[in-house]
């Protein structure tokens, strides 16, 4: 794939990567740039707007569809490899690595049909989300993208949470680039060092902070492009 392609990945569940994700689109959007967004697997609840449904309406690509964009989804909430064969992952496990060949050919042709010059990733969960056919979600982030960049929630908790997912990525080789947080809810007591304290504990480029409950007033794409340089 020629555009560089930043995978996402979450410190854990609803940690606000899809909203970051959304930011960062509408910003390219709003700048004239054309970002793709893919959303690789997702699990959901049913009558809820599905991530990939808020990605698409945050890129506005013309052309661009739902299908082009969903590799696996499953109207439950659940880790997508659990709906797919919870087995694979207990008595008797098993690896099959067609879901990730496939997801990749699925991008590689909506990248043809839409030409961009990035694209987003957004990963399922945190790091080691049990993927389809047996596999986790790093060897998705493998096979899939060029960079990757954490999303992790502003408050309480994040500095543990954030720095395993620093560290077990790179220990797989796989080290991010940087790191946004998001205001989940109203910020803590913590909120405004956390983001310090682990930029200084992993030597890691905090990229920038999604306000909660309102659109984000900085520019979050522009600390992302200069990483890519």
């Amino acid at each position: 794939m020629s555009a560089p392609c930043v995978f996402v990945v979450g410190t854990d569940t609803d940690v606000g990567k899809t909203s970051v994700v959304c930011a960062l689109l509408s910003t390219a959007r709003a700048q004239g740039r054309r970002v793709l967004p893919y959303k690789p697997a997702q699990s959901r609840s049913p009558g809820h707007a599905s991530d990939a449904d808020r990605l698409l309406a945050a890129a506005a690509i013309e052309g661009l569809h739902r299908d082009h964009i969903v590799g696996f989804d499953a109207p439950l909430p659940i880790a997508p490899g659990m709906v797919d064969d919870a087995a694979s992952f207990l008595d008797t496990p098993r690896v099959d690595a067609t879901p990730i060949a496939r997801a990749r050919a699925q991008l590689d042709r909506a990248i043809v049909l839409t030409t961009p010059e990035l694209v987003i990733v957004e990963g399922a969960g945190g790091l080691w989300v049990p993927m389809p056919g047996g596999t986790w979600q790093p060897q998705w982030i493998r096979e899939l993208a060029t960079h990757v960049v954490i999303v992790a929630r502003a408050g309480l908790g994040t500095i543990n949470h954030t720095l395993c997912t620093i560290d077990a990525l790179r220990t797989l080789d796989l080290p991010p680039i940087g790191f946004y947080t998001s205001q989940t809810e109203a910020p803590d007591l913590t909120a405004p060092t956390n983001a310090r304290v682990i930029e200084k504990a992993r030597d890691i480029p905090h990229l920038g902070t999604l306000p909660f409950a309102r659109a984000a007033e900085d520019d979050l794409l522009a600390p992302l492009l200069a990483r890519l340089d």
